[in-house]
């Protein structure tokens, strides 16, 4: 007895962790991957771009589902079946002999993905004892930036190896060990049928996700120009099935999102501020990343090195919440690391074609920092005053929100980037130059541009090409800060006077639930927090 309780203490922290590391090592994973995949398979880079998006387009439409199989099964059960689902679908991804195929498996990836994310979550309100949780917060939120740190180097590697599938196939061995350790130590008990009031809304979840994709779809066609019709028609399907979505929660006897979870002003504090942190910081560095290999001129192996201060950073201002949480409320937390992240934005801005990568790394040190500080108050907010039983779906909705904040915050951002590049293009070319020549600029595409000009014109070209890019991630970063700075804002406004978000520990004073296995120790911390309705007063110290 007293093996399996001292298995379980390893295992427990061991999925809560492991889950945030694997579904972000497997996010950017494509991302230096692209011109490889591009020349293996036979299509176009713009053909790939939704086996960059779809993972997170699986991330936000199955987190919710997710959420309620957790508070329904078991947070270790499903834990385990969705760590194996990720595997295999990593499997596939790797295998893939078309761009379909490969869009399909990162879809299924991100599906996988999302409930592990959930679980990972609700794992913590519900299996570990009340005193451990601000450390586990903690360990959560270092996760992701140890998995974003790992993701660039695992794909870069893979590409200085003339290879991409190595990269998948990695990531899939992982899934598959961590599916196995997790048979053999997670207590896969189910909940108690009082617990598992929870059921699956099948119409609700095809609403969400064809909503969700119609959405993202819809600002990709807009970013691609000359598609309008197009966009505005993606973008009505996206409204009318999102709107049918709300419309069927309110009227489930389960829904997929309670929204009794809403009238807690600290829950809603941390769905702005995840959203705010996604759309701004976690969005913008996706596209400088790409913008840093095609006109600095790095190696993606060069690319993921020069992200590293930035990534570790935040794995280490996060792995140090715990201490931060003993005095620092989530509400200074949130507050601070929004005004970090939109520091290090600005900081980004004097970046240029003959810019040194060195002056990056003030920008990306605060950012990171910035981001280190956000995570695990967002985790906390997430699970803070909310009742075990719904906790899965109030962190489903949690990690929904910051995934369509990042989806549409790239979309957004790129289109915007490829507006202002065509528009400084068009405005700097020389007097006759073809409308083809500058859309292929404005979209990133140089080959395509140098391919119509003759080859005494094609220096022109390609300075011309890294001043509109250049143009463009300048506007990117820009308005990448303004919504930090007003999503910021609003976070204070809102925080003003969320009890939840004032106790310097977001652990909630709830027993552990029967069902989800040993917890990590005994007695429950006597905090101050809010539950859904009303304020549960502190106990005298």
């Amino acid at each position: 007895m007293r093996r399996t309780e001292a298995v379980t203490r390893i295992s427990l922290p061991a999925a809560v962790a492991g889950a945030p590391f694997m579904v972000f090592l497997a996010y950017p994973l494509p991302i230096p991957l692209v011109p490889a995949i591009s020349a293996d398979l036979g299509v176009g880079i713009a053909d790939l771009q939704l086996a960059v998006g779809g993972y997170p387009l699986g991330l936000g439409a199955a987190l919710l589902a997710g959420g309620v199989l957790s508070d329904r099964f078991g947070g270790a059960r499903v834990w385990v079946l969705s760590t194996l689902g990720f595997a295999l679908c990593s499997l596939g991804s790797a295998i893939s002999g078309s761009a379909s195929e490969l869009i399909a498996w990162r879809v299924g990836q991100g599906v996988a993905g999302a409930a592990m994310l959930a679980c990972s979550l609700s794992l913590v309100s519900t299996a570990i004892a009340a005193h451990h949780r601000a450390r586990l917060m903690a360990w959560w939120g270092a996760a992701i930036g140890a998995g974003l740190s790992v993701g660039p180097l695992l794909a870069a590697a893979s590409v200085e190896l003339g290879r991409w599938r190595p990269a998948f196939l990695i990531v899939a061995v992982i899934g598959l060990l961590a599916a196995t350790a997790g048979t053999l130590t997670l207590p896969l008990h189910r909940p108690p049928a009082s617990a598992s009031t929870g059921k699956l809304d099948v119409v609700g979840t095809l609403a969400l996700a064809l909503g969700l994709g119609a959405l993202i779809l819809a600002v990709n066609r807009a970013s691609a120009g000359g598609a309008a019709p197009a966009a505005l028609t993606l973008l009505a399907i996206a409204v009318t099935l999102l709107v049918g979505f709300a419309i069927l929660q309110r009227r489930r006897r389960y829904p997929m999102v309670d929204v009794s979870l809403l009238r807690g002003r600290g829950y809603r504090t941390g769905l702005v501020a995840g959203t705010v942190l996604a759309a701004s910081m976690l969005s913008l560095i996706v596209l400088f990343g790409a913008y840093i290999q095609d006109v600095l001129k790095l190696t993606p192996m060069e690319v993921a090195l020069w992200f590293l201060p930035w990534s570790l950073l935040a794995f280490f201002v996060a792995l140090s919440a715990a201490r931060l949480s003993r005095t620092l409320s989530i509400r200074v937390r949130l507050i601070a690391g929004l005004v970090l992240c939109a520091v290090g934005l600005l900081l980004l801005l004097p970046i240029g074609a003959g810019t040194s990568p060195v002056w990056l790394l003030p920008g990306f040190l605060i950012g990171g920092a910035g981001v280190g500080l956000t995570n695990p108050a967002l985790a906390a907010a997430a699970v803070a005053g909310i009742p075990p039983e719904r906790s899965g779906m109030a962190a489903g909705a949690a990690n929904t929100a910051r995934q369509l904040g990042n989806a549409i915050g790239i979309a957004g951002l790129a289109a915007l980037a490829q507006w202002a590049a065509g528009r400084a293009a068009a405005a700097s070319a020389r007097a006759g130059e073809s409308a083809e020549v500058i859309g292929n600029i404005a979209r990133g595409e140089l080959g395509g541009a140098l391919a119509l000009v003759p080859a005494a014109r094609q220096d022109g070209i390609r300075a011309l090409y890294d001043s509109a890019q250049t143009t463009g991630i300048h506007a990117a970063i820009a308005v990448a800060a303004l919504i930090a700075v007003v999503g910021l804002l609003a976070v204070a406004w809102m925080s003003r006077a969320g009890a939840e978000l004032d106790a310097v520990t977001a652990d909630p004073p709830y027993a552990p639930r029967h069902g989800d296995g040993a917890t990590l120790g005994a007695p429950v911390d006597e905090l101050s927090v809010t539950s859904m309705s009303m304020p549960v007063p502190a106990k005298d110290k």
